[in-house]
């Protein structure tokens, strides 16, 4: 009968590779499979130490096989820290990429946590891996266990080949877009909505109108961040507003979020490419209706905005 060892824990990943950079990262690069398989997509390694505009340098700049989507990967060998949770936010506001992969000795709750509500958010993919390194008899075995992952991620698991919802929501939007921006609709750069959401300039800092496409959800709405006081203004000329968009206009608002929405009865599939066009249709005809709806108070609110700034001045 063979000799049965005991899975014997390794104390900590620094007793295996002594330097992130120089020892572990490459060594992830020969053994990328295996990150594949905890992640259940294929990876291929595009470039290790690469510097992004505006983000910091990355340690593994990846991409996946079957889609060609940008994956990148943070490595740490310790208990995950600040310094590493901040370069993750980077690569999340700054960086052209859907997918990121943090790796580290362990996660707490807090950087849980962030991890968490990127996720929610459904703006980029976030995944935390927990490495763990066993001895066993004279051999060393590594395993990568997920402990964070986006929720589309955990329902239902990607398979081999198929597109991320990301992706799909890209295909969907990229048109929509071309066709918003020649009605004079200017999409919100980096740090604009993503996934389900697309955002347009409206001229005012902290307004932005708004596109929104899921299974129950077929809007497009004025969106105001932390301000009352704006939605207070503008409900002044809500008749007016109203007689200008067709339907039912639902006017909502939270301490802290504020919007006027039009919204379709139409059903809407992420998975029903056959039938985009129909929302995308609803969406190139409306948004420029809510538009001109409101772009005039906009102005008048920025005007406002800005006489009352100078003069405290």
């Amino acid at each position: 009968m063979p000799k049965i060892h005991p899975l014997d824990p390794v104390k900590s990943l620094w007793d295996v590779w002594r330097h992130e950079a120089y020892n572990f990262t490459p060594w992830l690069v020969e053994h990328i499979g295996l990150l594949s398989k905890a992640l259940n997509m294929e990876l291929e390694v595009v470039e290790t130490e690469k510097t992004l505009q505006g983000a910091g340098r990355v340690d593994i700049y990846a991409k996946q096989a079957n889609t060609g989507e940008i994956v990148l990967i943070e490595n740490q060998l310790g208990g995950s820290d600040d310094s590493h949770c901040l370069r993750l936010l980077g690569y999340a506001a700054k960086a052209e990429s859907n997918i990121l992969v943090w790796i580290a000795g362990e996660f707490n709750s807090y950087h849980l946590s962030i991890l968490k509500w990127l996720n929610e958010a459904d703006t980029i993919n976030v995944y935390a891996i927990k490495a763990q390194v066993y001895r066993v008899g004279e051999v060393l075995a590594v395993d990568f266990r997920t402990v964070a992952e986006p929720p589309q991620s955990q329902d239902t698991p990607p398979r081999s080949g198929a597109k991320s919802s990301n992706t799909l929501y890209a295909e969907f939007y990229r048109p929509l877009v071309a066709r918003l921006h020649q009605s004079g609709i200017q999409r919100v750069g980096r740090g604009g909505w993503r996934g389900r959401w697309r955002s347009f300039q409206t001229g005012l800092p902290g307004a932005i109108y708004v596109t929104r496409a899921e299974d129950k959800k077929i809007q497009v709405f004025l969106s105001l961040d932390r301000s009352q006081e704006r939605f207070k203004k503008l409900q002044e000329n809500k008749e007016k507003i109203n007689s200008k968009l067709p339907g039912t206009v639902l006017w909502t608002g939270e301490r802290n979020w504020f919007r006027i929405i039009i919204e379709s009865t139409d059903p809407f599939s992420l998975t029903a490419e056959q039938e985009w066009e129909v929302t995308r249709q609803w969406m190139a005809e409306n948004l420029p209706r809510l538009r001109d709806a409101l772009q005039p108070h906009m102005d008048q609110l920025r005007e406002d905005e800005e006489a009352m700034s100078g003069a405290q001045e």
